[in-house]
């Protein structure tokens, strides 16, 4: 039994594998837009590239205005372009200081990003974007990634290695190809799917614990799917109420925000879904070790008994998740005043709501779906074993 499931598995990821590469491939083949389509708009070229601030000169002038007296510093800064086409070059940019919390305070030796823009007259024009973070992030992310592999060892490995597949397939397939054109539910779909199969198969091995996390996180995922489009498209969320979105529509009008939309709800959900089809799948592998002789009945009951018992610091966690994101404009919003019913209505509210509450159904609904593959595989076992 166990050998005729692994090899079904094996035919599953590589039949999934190969129509993904055949998908993406059909939608490079079908796609109407231009294979420049990141070149065609002005201006002719955009680059964010690391700078020093080598000098810092700094003027404070009066500005009367109808709402009284204000103070502004002009600095003026000697910038030497550190990364990109322009590397060595120094310039020297102008850079505001207010009362705005968003403006920037240069001193001499900082990294910042500067913007640059080329133009097709051959003008090139540099400005201070932001402060330099990379490095920090960067030691930030090393830092996590030891502790992956102090604390996990070999899993922590099979942990990184998974996430970096996952980047991977998202970055190099899934982006690329909505930007020109593709589908975002079936991109987003299949590559949930990639990264469920890769991902616990790497972390628990092709076993039956894992089959059934598979599937009930491929269930999960699906549940979700369908409830987010139908309720998405009842309540009219088109996908562009935010600024991004909008930019985003201007500079590729065959987007298809609202399938983006739709698509985010799956690559949101699919951490907290795969971790409890996880989760529940390896505790009914436990009770088969621990009672050789339990009964599927017994199994999915004890399964369901965990999921139940997880299921609302998880649902918690997507929720949670969302309304972090949104606490900004929360306080926002309770500032003004009004109904937080009314508060609701507003699409780009409406389309957090749906994302959080769609993913949470999935992810509820992978508990029995879990818990009724992972019974029924552990029970067969048993069935092959008293037969023998």
């Amino acid at each position: 039994m166990a050998k005729y499931l692994k090899f079904l598995l094996i035919i599953a990821v590589l039949s999934i594998l190969l129509h993904a590469v055949a998908f993406v491939q059909a939608e490079e083949a079908d796609s109407n837009l231009p294979q420049n389509i990141l070149n065609i708009s002005e201006p002719l070229k955009i680059s964010y590239e690391k700078a020093r601030i080598l000098e810092v000169e700094e003027t404070t002038q009066k500005i009367e205005g109808e709402e009284g007296v204000r103070y502004e510093t002009l600095q003026k800064v000697r910038v030497k372009i550190l990364s990109g086409k322009y590397k060595g070059k120094e310039e020297v940019l102008e850079n505001t200081i207010s009362a705005n919390p968003l403006d920037l305070s240069l001193k001499k030796g900082n990294k910042i990003l500067v913007y640059i823009e080329e133009h097709k007259n051959g003008s090139v024009i540099f400005q201070v974007q932001d402060y330099w973070r990379l490095n920090i992030l960067i030691w930030f992310v090393v830092i996590f990634l030891l502790i992956l592999l102090l604390l996990g060892g070999r899993q922590g490995l099979k942990a990184i290695l998974s996430l970096a597949i996952a980047a991977l397939l998202i970055f190099k397939i899934l982006i690329p190809q909505v930007l020109t054109g593709g589908n975002p539910i079936r991109l987003a779909l299949v590559i949930s799917i990639i990264i469920t199969i890769i991902t616990l198969i790497l972390v628990s091995g092709l076993r039956r614990k894992s089959i059934a996390a598979i599937l009930g996180t491929i269930g999960g995922l699906l549940v979700a799917t369908v409830l987010a489009i139908f309720v998405g498209r009842i309540a009219n969320l088109t996908g562009t109420s935010s600024e991004e979105s909008r930019i985003l529509l201007i500079e590729f009008p065959n987007l298809n925000l609202q399938g983006l939309l739709f698509g985010s709800v799956i690559i949101g959900a699919l951490g907290a879904v795969m971790d409890i089809g996880m989760s529940i799948a390896s505790s009914v592998t436990e009770v088969k070790k621990t009672y050789p002789y339990a009964r599927m009945q017994e199994l999915i009951k004890s399964g369901l008994t965990v999921g139940r018992d997880v299921m609302g610091t998880m649902v918690n966690t997507l929720i949670f998740a969302y309304v972090g994101v949104s606490l900004p404009l929360l306080l926002l919003f309770t500032k003004y005043g009004g109904s937080y019913l009314k508060f609701l209505n507003f699409e780009f509210v409406a389309e957090e709501v749906v994302r959080s509450i769609a993913g949470s159904i999935g992810l509820v609904a992978a508990i029995p779906l879990t818990a009724i593959i992972a019974g029924y595989l552990e029970g067969a076992k048993r069935e092959t074993k008293n037969k023998k």
